[in-house]
Formats: C-alpha cells, sequence, structure tokens
C-alpha cells in the first residue's frame, strides 16, 4: 500500500511539474499611454534591460533627419591681398591731394607777402579825397622819409590820446566821488526824512525825483514860515529893541502870537521827520498846500473836542489862561484851537 501511495504521489507531482513547464510566458509590449489602471499599474513590469534602451535611443536618432555642418568660409590670400592693396592705394591719394592743398596755400600766402612788400617800397600820396594812391617806382631815401614822416604823426596822435586818456580817467575820478558823495547825501535824507510822508510821493518815481521832491517841500515850508511868522516877529523885535520895557500890549500879544504859530508849525512839520509821530488825518493835504503857496487851508481841520480830553484841549486851555484865543497858525494834533 505504501508503494502504491509513493506511486500515486510521483504520478500528481510529475503531472504537476509537466504542467507548469508547459505554460509559455506571453512577450510584453512597450506601450505609451496617457494613464494607467489600478490592474495595469500592479502586472506591468517596470524592470528595462540597458541593451533595450540602447536598442530604442538607436532607432529614435536613425529617424532623425541629419544635420549638414557648414564648414567656415577660407579667404583666400589673394583676396585679403587685394583689399590691402586697395587701402594703401586710396591712402596714397589722400596724402597726395593733402600735399597739393599745402603747397596751393603756401604759393597763395608768398603771393600776398610779394605784393605787399612791392606796395611797400612805393612811395604814396593822398589824392583829393584823403585816400592814399601809389604815385610809381620811389627811391629808398623817399621812402624812409615817408616812413619816418609817417611814425612822427603816429607818435603826436599817440602822445594827444594819452594826455586825452589822462583827462578822461582825471573825469572818471572825479564823477566817482561826485558819485560816493551823492550816494552818501541819499542815505543821510533818507535816514533823516520819512520820504513816504512827504507830498507829491510816488514809489514809480525815481531817486533823484523823490530827493528834489523832499527839498522843495523843505525849501516850501522854510520860505513860508520865514515870510508869514519870523519876518513879522524880527519886525516887532527890531521896532521895540531901543526900549523893550515899554512894548505895548498889542505887539506883545501878537509876539507870543507869531512865536506860539511859529512853533506849532515846526511841531506839524517834526511830523515829517520824527519816526515816533505818525502822520494822520491830511496833514499831507495841509503841508501840500503850503508847498503850494497857497497857505493853510482851515476846512482841512478838525474841530476841537471839549467834552473829552486831549492834548489839544490841554493847549486850548492853557493859551486861553494866557489870554490867547486867536492864533495865526492854529494846528495841533490837526485840530483847530481856535474853535470855542
Amino acid at each position: 500500500m505504501k508503494i502504491r501511495y509513493k506511486i500515486y504521489i510521483s504520478i500528481w507531482l510529475l503531472f504537476i511539474s509537466t504542467a507548469i513547464f508547459a505554460q509559455q510566458v506571453e512577450p510584453k509590449h512597450i506601450r505609451i499611454v496617457d494613464t494607467l489602471t489600478g490592474q495595469e499599474k500592479v502586472q506591468r513590469n517596470p524592470i528595462i534591460l540597458k541593451t533595450e534602451v540602447d536598442s530604442l535611443i538607436k532607432h529614435f536618432n536613425s529617424t532623425l533627419p541629419k544635420l549638414e555642418i557648414a564648414e567656415p568660409i577660407k579667404y583666400s590670400s589673394q583676396n585679403l591681398n587685394k583689399y590691402l592693396l586697395m587701402g594703401l592705394v586710396a591712402i596714397i591719394i589722400l596724402l597726395g591731394i593733402v600735399i597739393f592743398l599745402l603747397l596751393w596755400y603756401q604759393k597763395k600766402i608768398n603771393r600776398v607777402i610779394a605784393g605787399a612788400k612791392e606796395k611797400a617800397t612805393k612811395p604814396f600820396s593822398r589824392n583829393s579825397n584823403g585816400l592814399k594812391i601809389i604815385t610809381g617806382e620811389g627811391n629808398d631815401n623817399q621812402y624812409d622819409e615817408l616812413m619816418e614822416k609817417k611814425i612822427d604823426e603816429l607818435d603826436a596822435e599817440l602822445n594827444k590820446l594819452t594826455k586825452e586818456n589822462e583827462g578822461l580817467n582825471r573825469v572818471i575820478k572825479e564823477y566817482n566821488g561826485i558819485q560816493h558823495e551823492f550816494d552818501s547825501l541819499k542815505y543821510g535824507i533818507l535816514k533823516t526824512y520819512k520820504v513816504k510822508n512827504y507830498p507829491g510821493y510816488d514809489k514809480l518815481k525815481n531817486e533823484t525825483q523823490i530827493m528834489q521832491g523832499v527839498l522843495q517841500t523843505e525849501n516850501s515850508l522854510a520860505v513860508y514860515a520865514y515870510e508869514k511868522y519870523l519876518k513879522p516877529l524880527l519886525a516887532i523885535t527890531d521896532n521895540n529893541k531901543n526900549n523893550p520895557a515899554k512894548i505895548n500890549k498889542a505887539d506883545q500879544e501878537k509876539l507870543m502870537d507869531l512865536l506860539i504859530s511859529l512853533s506849532f508849525l515846526y511841531i506839524e512839520y517834526l511830523y515829517l521827520r520824527v519816526n515816533e509821530l505818525s502822520i494822520g488825518g491830511k496833514m499831507v493835504e495841509r503841508i501840500n498846500g503850503i508847498n503850494k503857496g497857497n497857505g493853510l487851508d482851515i476846512s482841512l481841520l478838525k474841530k476841537l473836542d471839549t467834552e473829552f480830553g486831549s492834548r489839544a484841549l490841554v493847549i486850548k486851555i492853557a493859551l486861553e489862561k494866557a489870554a490867547l484865543y486867536q492864533l495865526s497858525y492854529p494846528v495841533f494834533d490837526e485840530t483847530n484851537l481856535n474853535n470855542h
């Protein structure tokens, strides 16, 4: 029995081995796909032989078109020599042109110099129009005499111009001195006077015109003060200087009126010059009237306010205590002190 089982087992193993070897492995071809299924991912064989890769590369290379390598252009030595020869010929031609132009200019300069020397060796005179003309061939003595004479004339002209230049330099120095003095005077006037407050001031005028306007106003005020107040005052003092203690009451009152009026006039004039005094109202118009010789315009004065305190009211009360009720120049702080 045991032998029989062994025979059965051996026959069975023989059949199994025969079936295994009888199975042939189907060849797998390489396919190129975009995606793989789950079964293909499991069953695909990722191993490939190096010879197979080489075979694929050779097959791919055999399908590519063959590139033709362009050979570099080789210039022959004959062409190179030809170009060098042409360049040398061109350079030689340019040098020839330059040399020709230099020689031509040299000849032209020589002709000009020769002509100048020829003219210089000939004597000259002046025609009726005062122009120099060639009189013909002359000897060296005539030429020397004419040249000496010409040199003397030039020396005399040079001396004359030198003296004129010295005179002009003196004039320039004097002018510079005068200009410096004028600038100093202008600076002094601008510092002393409040030019913008003077009658007739215009910023469009130049500085000279403005200075002239200031000086004209100053002169007009001085003449007005002298004729209107100082001259009558001097007349009263002259009439009573021999017996001053016996001066009559009318002259006393007139003298006091003239003195106080003259002081008020000068006080008003100071408003144009002292920076601490500010001009207001129609003061400039009144001074402009005096400048034109019209005298004081009473209509440009304010009425004295006796209800409220002011400097003008203090002066008014002091004048009344001194029995001075009417003044020839009744102005203080633009107020008419003659008002009661």
